[in-house]
């Protein structure tokens, strides 16, 4: 592999833990935040939220702009603003400011992750662009186990401010790395051909009137919208209401971010057994389970115990219900990806937002949360095999 692609290479893989970084790394930071702003539990919590919803918006601007400017300049804008967000994190003093600078950031992230999944796809072809994909995703599933324990470090010695000096340093490093190390941009083939608005648009049309497109896209966004409602709560749960040290909490959010990097690589064995439909609707019969037994039990490790068995069935249906989505759309399967991905984030953030806003940060709203999870299993089984290929029937 030549030295300029290696390099190139790497920054790609610096690039890709910058967007759930920016969410585990001040987990732990949660109760001095409180008290340094004066909010509340939910108004806290609403800062993973707001970053989530500018991750998801953020990127339907930066796919385009990546395409015509090329992956140097959007790594290069995708960090800067990732680092202007985190200055303007530290030099927040009131609510207000730090939403903007949290949404800020997201749309940063959303800038970082598009261009490290583009850059992927113009260097790398058929299995091998697989297999590095592949490795982009256990380097994001990673981070939460890492990211808390960081975290936890550096607030112990600089306070709820660590976490956001060194997202602001790296994302410096990685301005410079992706300038030096970055080629000019080849010409982006697009994954379809356009020839005018409305061809676009039918395709838009067909791909939102798909029964199965529909089917699995939810189980994304209910399985991801759960997640995300343990990531919001569980620091409210584990430090404020249940006592834990930082570091116990740590501790624990970092072993179900374990789990889920085993539940990924589990996944696979499952599909073989169950087929990827069956697949989808056991991850969320496990993560609806979860919600069932949120509702019985007020213990704090139990609540962490239950709350990993929702981690884990997202990475068991993830990448099943993601592949069944696009099933239909062969020819246009980067379209169909965006909606999917799209839906996926801001559906999530609002569920979060929703469940947050009317049931408090606490085991009852994660329950809620979880629970919605039966929806995917009762679609599944009432679309029977209709929903699966024919050559997995």
């Amino acid at each position: 592999m030549q030295i300029k692609k290696l390099m190139a290479l790497a920054v790609v893989f610096a690039l890709v833990p910058l967007g759930p970084m920016a969410i585990d790394l001040y987990l732990p930071s949660f109760p001095q935040m409180m008290t340094v702003f004066e909010a509340s539990e939910p108004q806290i919590g609403q800062t993973i939220s707001l970053y989530v919803l500018a991750l998801g918006v953020g990127q339907l601007i930066a796919g385009p702009v990546s395409d015509r400017k090329g992956r140097k300049f959007s790594a290069m804008l995708g960090v800067f603003f990732y680092g202007l967000g985190s200055v303007l994190v530290l030099f927040s003093w009131s609510l207000e400011g730090l939403y903007g600078a949290r949404m800020i950031q997201g749309l940063g992230a959303a800038f970082t992750m598009i261009t490290a999944m583009a850059w992927i796809r113009d260097n790398y072809q058929g299995a091998e662009a697989g297999r590095w994909l592949s490795y982009l995703g256990g380097v994001t599933s990673a981070v939460p186990t890492v990211a808390p324990l960081l975290g936890t470090l550096l607030a112990s010695y600089w306070g709820w401010q660590g976490g956001f000096w060194v997202m602001a340093l790296l994302a410096a490093l990685l301005f410079a790395m992706a300038y030096f190390c970055f080629d000019s941009p080849k010409p982006c083939q697009p994954t379809i051909e356009v020839v005018n608005s409305q061809q676009l648009k039918c395709r838009v049309r067909d791909i939102l009137s798909d029964r199965r497109f529909l089917t699995y896209s939810l189980a994304n966004t209910l399985s991801f919208g759960g997640l995300l409602t343990y990531i919001s709560v569980a620091p409210i749960v584990g430090l404020t209401q249940g006592g834990l040290s930082q570091w116990t909490f740590s501790l624990m959010f970092g072993g179900i971010g374990g789990l889920q990097i085993l539940s990924s690589l589990f996944a696979p064995w499952v599909i073989n057994r169950l087929g990827r439909r069956r697949t989808v609707r056991f991850g969320a019969s496990v993560i609806a389970l979860g919600g069932i037994g949120l509702l019985w039990v007020d213990e704090v490790y139990g609540f962490f115990v239950l709350a990993a068995m929702g981690a884990a069935g997202f990475s068991l249906l993830s990448g099943s219900a993601t592949s069944l989505a696009l099933e239909s759309f062969r020819h246009c399967a980067g379209l169909a990806s965006a909606i999917d991905g799209f839906g996926r984030m801001i559906g999530a953030a609002v569920l979060v937002a929703l469940a947050t806003s009317l049931l408090g940060s606490g085991a009852m709203t994660l329950a809620a949360v979880l629970l919605l999870s039966v929806i995917t299993v009762v679609a599944i089984t009432l679309q029977g095999r209709q929903g699966e290929p024919a050559h997995e029937r």
